[in-house]
């Protein structure tokens, strides 16, 4: 999908924030996990480029290691246990939600609901997009306590991974540092008030009042524009490290704008590409995604 929808998923799972980023198309585990540098295009598409995990780091694109000389050496963190937690629906800021009355197995079924559902909650959005995120099995949380170490290692080796990865000029480098994943994944986005969303529960005693954390969800059929993701594990947030370039220019000009404030912001000196070889530079500015990721962690039990 376009990045404009993929954008409206993320301000509107907003409520969800203290996870990180909000991705509309779930990214598979093994491109996107705690350690791995890329960035998301204009379409927030996600595209690897290094492994810091390994022992020596790991072009991703070419496929090898990387000459030593390259980038500067970087000893990864010891990385906590992974720990999963089973979801409720997570659904997007600003929406209404109305129980729905089930009298006996016919209205269920007319719902497109299993008829062995103790209740049905409707969700509809009080403006014009809302979005559903569900995920059947448990969601896996993963990754590293520190984040320091990463942008340490991107402001050394910055003008090389410029030079390297030109692309990184204008989208910046995203490092995630913690990822949440599932194995089966639904998403449902939509644009308009007039939207609704029925989703059928299971609990010990019925009604909306008892729903909690061992409560088991179902998605009615009658719901349309649901996606499916089934084929293995996929990151639907992930937390990190994000720095983003300025233009390069002249580096008296750069510097004097900069002023050495504030402490999340460096310079990245290069070489020009004209003739006369002159010095320029870029302002870089450093970004914290998820910061309060530890809260998120406590209030789900982490």
């Amino acid at each position: 999908m376009g990045g404009d929808l993929s954008e409206r998923y993320r301000t509107a799972m907003r409520p969800h924030r203290a996870f990180g980023y909000a991705l509309y198309e779930p990214v598979p585990y093994a491109r996107l996990f705690p350690g791995v540098l890329g960035y998301l295009d204009e379409k927030r598409q996600w595209h690897p480029l290094l492994d810091l995990t390994k022992r020596s780091i790991f072009n991703i694109v070419r496929g090898e290691a990387v000459e030593p000389e390259t980038y500067t050496s970087f000893l990864i963190p010891v990385g906590k246990t992974p720990d999963s937690r089973f979801w409720g629906p997570r659904v997007s800021s600003k929406h209404s939600e109305t129980e729905v009355k089930l009298e006996a197995e016919a209205d269920a079924l007319a719902l497109g609901l299993q008829a062995t559902v103790g209740g049905a909650i409707e969700y509809q959005s009080r403006v014009d997009f809302g979005a559903i995120l569900m995920c059947d099995d448990a969601v896996v949380a993963e990754g590293f306590d520190v984040r320091d170490p990463f942008l340490a290692w991107i402001k050394k080796n910055s003008a090389a991974l410029l030079a390297e990865f030109p692309d990184l000029q204008k989208h910046g480098i995203y490092i995630p540092t913690w990822t949440y994943s599932a194995a089966e994944t639904h998403i449902n986005a939509w644009e308009g008030v007039e939207h609704k969303i029925v989703l059928g529960f299971q609990v010990g005693a019925t009604g909306v009042g008892n729903v909690g954390p061992g409560t088991s969800w179902s998605r009615g059929r009658a719901s349309n524009g649901w996606s499916h993701y089934l084929d293995g594990k996929r990151v639907v947030f992930f937390s990190g490290v994000k720095v983003k370039y300025g233009m390069f220019g002249p580096r008296e000009e750069v510097e004097k704008k900069w002023r050495g404030q504030p402490s999340d912001k460096f310079l990245v000196h290069r070489l020009s590409d004209e003739d006369d070889g002159e010095l320029e530079s870029s302002l870089a500015e450093m970004e914290v995604l998820g910061d309060d990721y530890d809260v998120a962690m406590k209030r789900n039990g982490y």
